[in-house]
């Protein structure tokens, strides 16, 4: 379990390096089309648009493994442990929830959009949207990772690293 769960987070690093890979190359050759050849590309603008959705969505999954989003964590640090328990525990369900909705609905758009073509590029709309469900699947690993974690009795924190 441990090495596919590895696998997994190496394969969404590389992709999250390839789309913002992606971007950069294709703003950089719309600029040099455009302004240099006075030609410009008819599809960069819509392939960066699509990378950019999935860059965002990955970024947020590794934001999610490394616990790096941003917290507010003053008031639950001053809560006795078992509310701090029950508030992250809380999260985590939350967090849940999100990941079910985001995946259903996630879903139901690549479904939707699946023989949708697009205009410039090659390839249906659906692929630009399939980063949703992948993403929610994502996080909730993570949220139930996290929660084992906590109902274990291990601090998991709020913001970056590893639970102490």
């Amino acid at each position: 379990m441990k090495a596919a769960l590895r696998l997994a987070e190496r394969a969404i690093d590389a992709a999250a390096i390839a789309s913002f890979t992606g971007i950069l190359l294709c703003v950089l050759a719309q600029v040099i089309f455009r302004y240099a050849l006075n030609d410009p590309l008819t599809w960069s603008e819509e392939l960066a648009r699509y990378l950019f959705i999935w860059c965002a969505f990955l970024g947020w999954i590794i934001a999610s493994r490394r616990r790096s989003h941003l917290a507010m964590t003053f008031v639950v640090e001053r809560l006795p442990a078992p509310a701090q328990t029950a508030t992250a525990v809380a999260i985590q369900g939350a967090t849940l929830l999100f990941a079910w909705l985001l995946g259903s609905r996630g879903v139901a758009l690549v479904r939707n959009n699946w023989d949708v073509e697009n205009v410039a590029v090659p390839f249906n709309l659906g692929v630009v949207y399939l980063i949703e469900p992948i993403a929610a699947l994502a996080i909730a690993v993570y949220a139930l990772i996290a929660l084992a974690e906590v109902l274990r009795g291990r601090r998991v924190p709020t913001v970056g690293g590893d639970p102490a």
